[in-house]
């Protein structure tokens, strides 16, 4: 064995962080036959390169100005020192990409921080060790007779076989596919991992076997490109997909460098085989997550721009009519006129508002369906009551019928199942200038007290083109641009129509439409039967009285003496129910914020307590909660801009004992009030 002790083999460090250099120095000092200079800069480095020999290079990555990858590719452009070992000493991510771009500048291994003493003292001893020895042969060799010279050489082949051996051994420790192959690209040599991956033997794979292993819609531009590296004596570089031994085929990064002789010809090409799939499926999610968040960007902007429309067109209607309002010579018939509009215009924007929270909490999956006996008939003619005026201004016929005999009560959630059909059949209303529209019902029964109950809206409006049926159901969408022109609307109605079904155990779907020939929407809801509940005969759905009530408030003085505490912060909401309750005898008393309301709900004697939910500091469901804490008993009725079914349940299980939901209905409160007090 060669060896001098006498002989140090340079080692350089390069890290712009001292502390690190430090760090490298304590591992490998240990070593008397080991000198180690050290660079803060990959300048730096570089510049040192002519005053020594050095055995092998660890160089960090990320360094200002000139890093790692940048430094070791310019040290392999130059002839003298490109055979110089290098290892990248880094802390980055030891994603593929990374380990790409080092192995392409030049990189012999990686190795990552925190550093293992062992394996790094063992990889520096081997390149060290056969630096000291190639050194020690080159000047022995001067001085050795044509004899020693030979013995030399003799000796000279076996370190290179037996540096090919540890090459080879290296490369069957990489985690890539490794290759050399002929100057024609016939394959001589390839580490265990092709064969273990393809499943291809030795003599499957030699000469130009192993183009087998390529996907075949991929072998005619990998050969193209594989043609023109030949003939440039460039490097090889290319993606495609290899065949794996279960036969399944993943993307692969391709890369092969030409090896010369000292004429410059090329004598091999030495190639690897990096497994990409992940990075490739990272990059079509990336793109389909792009192209999601443009057309999410585009129907935001489309949406934004509708409701914009939706709600500014009633606000202008409530705006407008309250500047006439306040003229004083406006006559009382156009007052009268003017209210009725200001109404209708607020009830609609309630009811955009209601139908972005329903379909926020359908997406959200957090919508909460309730089952309580429901009348069918009675649901069936409120709808009619609530349409039939729109219906007879525009000349349709609106016409309900039961076509089976059905459960006079079913257990289902009535609210949201009298919300879908008013939906539904609102959209009928909108889309058919004349004719008529149909709303049949029927009940299959089924299985364990079930039945599937089937409401079937048939209208001859301006029907639906087929190319458009399943857009219809979208949020934010109608048929085309045209349809919001000129009909209006959100395009919400029947997109949340659909998700109350589906969530309530049903479906709506569109069973027929053409256009210019009208359309039939199916709702099917799943419901429960009532033991003793009667069948009613088929036939059509009327009112017992064709006249819909007068709206009547309660007698005046209906609260008379009766102390009644309003706790809410917004002054014109006291102002407002101040004057509903004006005429009712209520004694009215305020309370600006939550703490002062229970300060004076347990200090004085009130009937009932008004809770606002909403304040700053202490909010309505703290207040209550504090109020039944200390043991107060009177009724407190919650009053809250949320309007869900989960927001009025958790105000009854804080305390409330009743819930009414802004803008509060001036009837309603009262009739709350009445029936609160003793």
């Amino acid at each position: 064995m060669l060896t001098r002790t006498d002989e140090i083999a340079d080692i350089l460090l390069v890290d712009d962080r001292e502390d690190n250099l430090i760090a490298l120095e304590a591992l490998l000092g240990s070593f008397k036959n080991y000198r180690l200079v050290k660079a803060m800069s990959g300048h730096e480095a570089i510049g040192m390169l002519d005053d020594y020999d050095f055995a092998v290079i660890l160089l960090d990555v990320q360094m200002p100005e000139l890093d790692g990858f940048e430094t070791a590719a310019i040290i392999r452009r130059r002839p003298r020192h490109r055979s110089i070992p290098i290892i990248f000493v880094t802390a980055i991510n030891k994603e593929e990409r990374y380990l790409y771009r080092g192995y392409e500048a030049g990189a012999v291994d990686y190795m990552f921080k925190p550093l293992d003493p062992v394996i790094l003292q063992s990889k520096v001893g081997v390149f060290a060790d056969l630096h000291l020895k190639n050194r020690l042969l080159r000047e022995q060799s001067k001085q050795l007779s044509d004899r020693e010279l030979l013995k030399q050489r003799a000796a000279m082949q076996t370190r290179e076989l037996e540096g090919l051996r540890r090459y080879r051994n290296l490369a069957e420790s990489m985690p890539h596919i490794v290759l050399r192959a002929t100057p024609t690209g016939e394959l001589e040599y390839h580490n265990e991992l092709w064969s273990t991956y393809t499943g291809l033997t030795i003599g499957n794979s030699a000469g130009l076997g192993w183009q087998s292993a390529i996907l075949s819609a991929d072998l005619p531009k990998a050969m193209a490109v594989w043609q023109e590296a030949m003939e440039k004596g460039c490097r090889y570089e290319t993606e495609c997909r290899l065949r794996r031994a279960d036969g399944a085929y993943r993307w692969h990064w391709i890369k092969a460098d030409p090896e010369f002789d000292t004429d410059g010809n090329i004598i091999a090409w030495l190639g690897t085989c990096t497994d990409i799939e992940d990075r490739k499926s990272f990059e079509a999610q990336m793109r389909d997550a792009k192209t999601q968040a443009q057309a999410a960007n585009e129907a935001k902007t489309h949406f934004l721009a509708n409701m914009s429309h939706e709600i500014r067109t009633p606000l202008n209607a409530i705006m407008g009519f309250t500047e006439l309002l306040m003229d004083p010579k406006i006559s009382p018939e156009e007052q009268l006129k003017g209210v009725s509009i200001v109404r209708r215009n607020c009830h609609q924007l309630m009811k955009i508002v209601d139908e972005i929270l329903d379909i926020s909490k359908v997406e959200a999956g957090e919508l909460v369906t309730e089952s309580i006996e429901t009348p069918v008939i009675d649901l069936l003619n409120e709808v009619r009551m609530l349409l039939m005026v729109q219906a007879r201004k525009k000349g349709i016929d609106l016409v309900l019928e039961t076509i089976s005999a059905v459960p006079a009560r079913v257990l289902t959630d009535s609210t949201r199942l009298r919300q879908i059909i008013l939906n539904v059949v609102s959209n009928a209303l909108k889309f058919t200038q004349a004719g008529s529209i149909r709303v049949d019902t029927h009940v299959e029964t089924g299985a364990e007290a079930r039945a599937m109950l089937h409401i079937a809206v048939t209208d001859t409006g301006v029907g639906i083109d087929e190319r458009h049926a399943d857009k219809i159901f979208q949020a934010f969408s109608q048929a085309d641009s045209s349809t919001t022109r000129i009909f209006g609307g959100t395009g919400l109605g029947l997109a949340l129509s659909r998700r109350l079904a589906r969530a309530m155990g049903g479906d709506l779907s569109l069973t027929k439409s053409a256009p210019g020939q009208g359309s039939t929407f199916l709702i099917t809801v799943d419901v429960g039967l009532v033991a003793d509940s009667k069948l009613i005969a088929p036939g059509r759905v009327t009112p017992e009285n064709e006249m819909s009530k007068p709206f009547d408030m309660p007698d005046a003085a209906c609260l008379a003496g009766k102390r009644i505490l309003l706790i809410e912060d917004a002054e014109d909401n006291q102002l407002l129910i101040q004057q509903y309750l004006s005429r009712t005898g209520a004694v009215l008393e305020f309370a600006g914020d939550g703490e002062e309301g229970v300060r004076m709900a347990l200090a004085n004697d009130y009937e009932v307590v008004l809770m606002d939910i909403q304040m700053p500091l202490v909010d309505g469901y703290e207040a209550t909660t504090q109020l039944r804490a200390a043991g107060y008993s009177k009724p407190i009725i919650a009053l809250t801009a949320h309007a869900l079914i989960e927001e009025r349940d958790k105000c009854l299980r804080t305390g409330c004992t009743g819930h009414l939901t802004k803008p509060i209905d001036r009837r309603q409160l009262i009739e709350s009030l009445i029936g609160a007090v003793p």
